[in-house]
């Protein structure tokens, strides 16, 4: 495996771009020129004839989703044929260097003449409950976190209902409150109100974000399609995927596994967790690659699988009954299998894609190009490898793409440098304190003194003179203590201070802070000229420049 090492921007306004915006049209017709005649078996169904469909599927429901939460649509709405340009994430308040993800999307689908798809991925756990909010205490800046709301633990976010409104709708405020005037304009003053309206019409947290997200960014002239993407996977298109997944899962999941150990190996992993799990086997269950859960109890789980004969039967890992028998032959049709899944939301039973598979489908069946983030990237160092085996064919090309952007608060003059001279300093207090003190000396001190001196001078022939001299020093060195203590103190104070500036700048230098919490005015300049303006022969963690 081959790794695109791909590194956060270090500087303010540092874009990371990968390959080049110059790049990307000839990518985007090529990666659809190969889809297009790409002549897959998928269980009786040509790739090519899959992939028509789910374009056109998830589509027209990105568009439905739109006019049903009165958001504007872009146009025209001939989308099949047009270039689509896919990205997405889960829906939380997250950073700039994420959310830049969509308005580069629009940006080449604009230069593409085409359409840009957001997948909210709702079907992952949210982080927290909450965002940090920097503050200034004592005359230095600290972290805070502020809650939207109680904590859900491992709730998808499809599911994660508000359970304390009056949390929620405080947010906002408390938020202003903590951020007080380090930033001019934040983008909160224009997002939660738009959030709070939302209360009506939907009741989860994932779905009011990315609502309140989606208006601001019409406002700003952005129109992408959006989609959750649990909705994603109740699509003809979508099952029939999953259903040759399931019919050849020993062959998939010794793919899986096999690539996984590769990578692990590459890249010197212990960790079984990291980057995904290995797929399990339980007796003659095999685990599939999608996560399944009941609408009565939303807990991810594992959705297991088993072959017998030309039907392969499903269950959720820790439950004993089966959800579903699909009639799946090895190499047949799926239509049948296809028809039994549809069932599932009846019996409150949501099958939903695992990260990899997200992927799988979006690059392979939907997108031209799909836009991911750094840790997207990552992921896709994987995915990429376990999709050339199965599908034996070369994976879509991607864009990589992140940015840095800080809140602007000032940072202040202290370095590590400082505080490495202060260190040096101390120590040598400790074993030089002569050198930090000034005449007249006290008659004790400069008794002292002569003494280091003579010690110093002494012979150092025999190992029993080396060790006397050292004695001497050492004891020399402690009797003057008394005489640097002021100035120890005074440093002491000194690295105390620089101590609070470094955590300060820290923060104040910290990429992550949610969106929200950034100048609204600078957010659009530079969210928005990312590919509208000129940024031909850009470089992983080039600069940024333009206005």
């Amino acid at each position: 495996m081959t790794a695109r090492r791909l590194r956060a921007p270090a500087d303010d306004g540092g874009l990371l771009i990968d390959p080049p915006w110059s790049e990307l049209r000839d990518l985007t017709g090529s990666n659809a020129g190969r889809l297009s005649s790409w002549d897959y078996n998928v269980q009786g169904r040509e790739a090519s004839r899959l992939r028509v469909q789910a374009r056109r599927e998830v589509t027209q429901l990105a568009r439905a989703f739109l006019r049903r939460h009165g958001l504007s649509e872009p146009s025209p709405v001939d989308d099949v044929d047009r270039p689509l340009i896919v990205t997405g994430h889960q829906p939380e308040l997250f950073h700039p260097g994420v959310w830049v993800k969509n308005f580069a999307a629009a940006n080449l689908a604009r230069s593409a003449g085409g359409v840009a798809l957001n997948l909210i991925v709702d079907n992952d756990i949210p982080k927290a409950a909450g965002i940090r909010v920097p503050t200034v205490v004592a005359g230095g800046l600290r972290t805070m976190p502020v809650d939207f709301d109680e904590s859900q633990g491992e709730l998808p976010y499809e599911d994660w209902k508000v359970a304390d409104e009056g949390m929620f709708a405080s947010f906002g405020t408390r938020a202003r409150e903590t951020l007080a005037d380090a930033v001019a304009d934040p983008l909160i003053d224009d997002f939660w109100p738009r959030a709070m309206r939302r209360r009506d019409d939907v009741d989860t947290i994932g779905l009011r974000f990315s609502l309140a997200r989606r208006e601001i960014e019409a406002a700003w002239g952005f129109h992408n399609l959006e989609l959750p993407l649990g909705r994603v996977c109740q699509t003809d298109s979508f099952l029939w995927f999953a259903s040759h997944l399931l019919a050849q899962l020993p062959r998939y999941q010794q793919i899986h596994n096999a690539c996984l150990d590769d990578y692990r190996a590459a890249h010197h992993i212990r960790s079984r967790h990291h980057p995904v799990a290995a797929l399990a086997r339980q007796d003659d269950w095999l685990e599939a690659p999608f996560w399944i859960w009941r609408a009565s109890s939303p807990r991810r789980r594992a959705l297991l699988a088993r072959r017998s004969g030309r039907t392969v039967d499903l269950r959720i890992a820790g439950e004993s009954d089966f959800l579903a028998s699909l009639p799946l032959p090895l190499d047949g049709e799926a239509c049948c299998a296809v028809e039994r899944l549809r069932d599932l939301p009846a019996q409150a039973a949501r099958l939903r894609t695992r990260a990899l598979t997200t992927t799988m489908f979006a690059r392979y069946f939907l997108g031209d190009v799909s836009i991911d983030g750094i840790g997207g990237a990552r992921y896709d160092e994987l995915g990429d490898e376990i999709s050339r085996r199965f599908f034996e064919s070369e994976p879509p090309g991607f864009l990589a793409l992140s940015l840095t952007l800080r809140l602007g608060i000032p940072s202040g003059p202290e370095s590590s440098d400082d505080l490495h001279a202060v260190d040096t300093a101390l120590r040598d207090l400790i074993f030089n304190p002569d050198r930090h003190l000034d005449e007249p000396y006290p008659d004790e001190l400069r008794n002292i003194i002569e003494a280091k001196r003579a010690a110093l001078a002494a012979p150092v022939t025999t190992r029993g003179e080396r060790i006397a001299r050292t004695h001497a020093l050492r004891r020399c060195n402690l009797l003057m203590q008394p005489w640097v203590d002021a100035k120890r103190e005074g440093l002491r104070s000194r690295r105390q201070a620089i101590l609070a500036g470094l955590r300060s700048n820290r923060i104040a230098r910290n990429r992550e802070f949610a969106a929200v919490l950034h100048s609204s005015g600078r957010l659009r300049e530079i969210l928005g000229g990312v590919g509208s303006r000129s940024v031909e022969g850009s470089r992983p963690s080039a600069p940024l420049t333009g206005g």
